[in-house]
């Protein structure tokens, strides 16, 4: 299966925004190694996934509202549909909830998967590097502390230093996303200059940028881009870049 490799215009904001969290996360780790943990609480599962997959259900069907954050790296369909099938009945029971899912390098057919379950899920494509849930505007879940090889934890931040992270980091992570039902497949054709402008979004360049690799005025850049959106009925520059990237990988 082919893997998308997206350079997502607002990258950069994510990363500086998840520093952020990762450094909260680092103290409180080292926090909890030290005995002196008051603001996390962490859950060691060792090498049972299963366990680890249902005490996470319980932690989301508790919540009321729920916006996570997830990368689909290593995911296969096989491994993903479980996942959908747990958000579509979460969703059903009335929790609030927001999904990002980060395709950087993932399988193409996990991201068509989520394209299609998307239609009535609230589901998006974005960038995020840094995996993560946050429970009702409360308590931040990620990964825990390494306690050992091929052991897996997970940690539940409180706290508003915590909490703060997590919402600057979501604010940037939603600023490069675009909703899962916006990718839907068509046929268009292009022009040969909305083919390269189109290219110039999907690596994620600016107005400025472009109108100096194409030697042409940044307002004909901008032009050509509201006609692009036009055309590929989409709403914004990162979703006709990632739209873009996709006709390429389906040859659409």
């Amino acid at each position: 299966m082919g893997r998308e490799e997206l350079d997502f215009p607002g990258r950069q904001g994510v990363l500086d925004a998840s520093l952020r969290l990762q450094v909260v996360r680092a103290a409180r780790c080292d926090e909890w190694a030290a005995g002196r943990s008051t603001q996390a609480e962490v859950y060691l599962f060792g090498r049972d996934l299963l366990s680890l997959r249902d005490w996470l259900r319980a932690e989301c069907g508790g919540a009321e509202e729920l916006i996570a954050v997830t990368s689909i790296r290593d995911q296969t369909v096989e491994t993903f549909a479980p996942s959908h099938r747990a958000n579509r009945e979460l969703v059903r029971r009335g929790v609030r909830m927001t999904s990002f899912f980060d395709n950087s390098g993932g399988s193409s057919a996990v991201t068509d998967f989520i394209i299609a379950a998307g239609e009535d899920m609230p589901y998006h494509v974005a960038c995020g590097p840094i995996q993560m849930k946050l429970f009702d505007g409360e308590r931040v879940l990620v990964e825990g502390p390494v306690t050992g090889e091929g052991e897996r934890s997970l940690m539940v931040m409180t706290g508003p230093e915590a909490v703060n992270a997590a919402r600057q980091y979501l604010k940037a992570v939603r600023q490069t996303a675009v909703r899962a039902r916006e990718l839907r497949d068509r046929t268009v054709e292009l022009t040969p200059r909305q083919h390269l402008i189109a290219a110039q979004l999907s690596a994620g360049h600016t107005d400025d940028e472009i109108a100096e690799l194409l030697t042409i005025s940044v307002r004909t850049v901008r032009y050509e881009v509201s006609r692009l959106l036009e055309v590929l009925a989409v709403k914004t520059r990162f979703a006709a870049g990632v739209r873009y990237a996709r006709m390429r990988t389906h040859g659409t």
